[in-house]
């Protein structure tokens, strides 16, 4: 065991300093002439540029590892490169033109004047931010128009598209974000949501003296999120960091699985009839009867037996000294505890700042495949196996960092 460590250890301050560089081109793939104006960048980081005259781009990346490469552009559409751990000298992007899917949606959407922003933005906005009320509403779309809503009627379904890429400002975390949104499907009956999209950060601009808490706010939006997660089975620190892993058996509450999905097609109804509806238990049911029960119901937990059995990560992760990186790999459900550490992490601004919460926070993973994910040294890794419930989930685009921020620095 001490040599692992012992070897983590040199690892980690190696590849601390490791730089590499991106050179290459975007073309178009039909008529092959070179695309300026194409934002070129590493998924969901603060590293990125735009294609010059020729097509050409150049990219400076402070760590190494596997990654994602984001071509993006209005009239093209998104093509995302998995890069491996190397230098690339001679990049040959090819872009394919939109097709006419967006075109058809924007038509079924006009059929119906009330699919807007107007209609369901509040509820997407809620969606898309996460449950954190403090960060979400510090978030903000500045571009709501170029959303396109389309509602499902038979299947209770909400789906999603942009025209461009989505401009979003979170003021708490001093980011200006570019998403580009590939889909986003929100499921009434079952309560839901299937998303896909890339990210770009950039600073904004902002005083000098709002840096520290800048700084103690995005500190907040790291401890306990999956990146936290992710680089402490990296760093084999998850003990030291707060976590503890569980394997995970249930018994589901049925009952309260019935009610829910009762509750959520009615939502759906008013929404499909009214702009901003109210959808408290007593607008949604005339019966005073049902709405107590229902209540009751909802207010019990999801669960009514679990059986759990604490683990370490030593039987779930191995080093692969070849790759330099940390694989993760279990056949079932895992429970995720982490106690927020209250230290120096977190230093009080003023007798009326708010400081992290205290409350334990619970998340779940199970594999939809075989084979695990390969954990690079920032806590990225390109396998999508992971089916992830809980807070981690939850805490989306408003609590969302790049992969190369570092708590460490300001």
């Amino acid at each position: 065991m001490k040599k692992y460590l012992l070897f983590l250890l040199i690892f980690s301050s190696s590849v601390a300093l490791a730089q590499r560089t991106i050179k290459g081109q975007v073309i178009d793939e039909k008529t092959k002439e070179t695309l300026p104006g194409v934002s070129v960048y590493i998924n969901n980081s603060t590293i990125g540029t735009v294609t010059d005259s020729d097509g050409k781009f150049v990219l400076n990346i402070p760590f190494n590892g596997k990654m994602e490469l984001v071509a993006s552009h209005v009239i093209y559409k998104k093509k995302t490169t998995l890069l491996e751990d190397a230098n690339y000298d001679q990049l040959l992007i090819t872009l394919q033109a939109q097709d006419n899917t967006l075109k058809e949606v924007i038509i079924k959407a006009k059929k119906n004047k009330e699919d807007n922003f107007r209609k369901w933005g509040d509820l997407f906005t809620k969606i898309i931010m996460g449950n954190n009320l403090r960060f979400a509403n510090s978030c903000k779309i500045m571009n709501p128009d170029e959303l396109v809503f389309y509602f499902d009627r038979d299947r209770n379904e909400l789906a999603v598209y942009a025209k461009s890429p989505l401009l979003v400002e979170n003021r708490l975390l001093n980011y200006k974000i570019k998403i580009d949104l590939e889909n986003f499907t929100y499921s009434f009956g079952n309560d839901v949501l299937k998303v896909n999209y890339s990210t770009f950060f950039e600073d904004l601009v902002t005083h000098s003296q709002k840096l520290p808490a800048v700084a103690v706010m995005r500190k907040e939006a790291y401890f306990g999120s999956q990146m936290h997660f992710m680089r402490s089975i990296y760093n084999n620190t998850l003990t030291k960091d707060g976590f503890s892993i569980y394997h995970y058996r249930s018994i589901k509450n049925k009952e309260k699985e019935r009610v829910n999905k009762i509750v959520q097609n009615r939502i759906a109804e008013r929404f499909a009839d009214k702009t901003n509806p109210n959808y408290d238990l007593k607008a949604l049911f005339s019966s005073n009867d049902t709405v107590n029960y229902y209540k009751m119901i909802l207010k019990q937990d999801d669960n009514l037996a679990l059986d759990t059995s604490r683990t370490h990560s030593r039987k779930l992760a191995v080093l692969n000294r070849q790759e330099g990186t940390v694989k993760l790999n279990f056949a079932d459900t895992v429970m995720i505890k982490y106690q927020p550490l209250l230290d120096f992490r977190f230093p009080k601004l003023s007798e009326n700042s708010h400081g992290p919460s205290t409350k334990l926070q619970y998340t779940f993973m199970y594999p939809i495949e075989s084979g695990g994910v390969n954990i690079e040294r920032n806590g990225y890794y390109p396998e999508l196996i992971l089916f992830i419930y809980g807070n981690m989930s939850e805490r989306r685009i408003s609590q969302l960092l790049p992969w190369d921020y570092d708590p460490d620095k300001i």
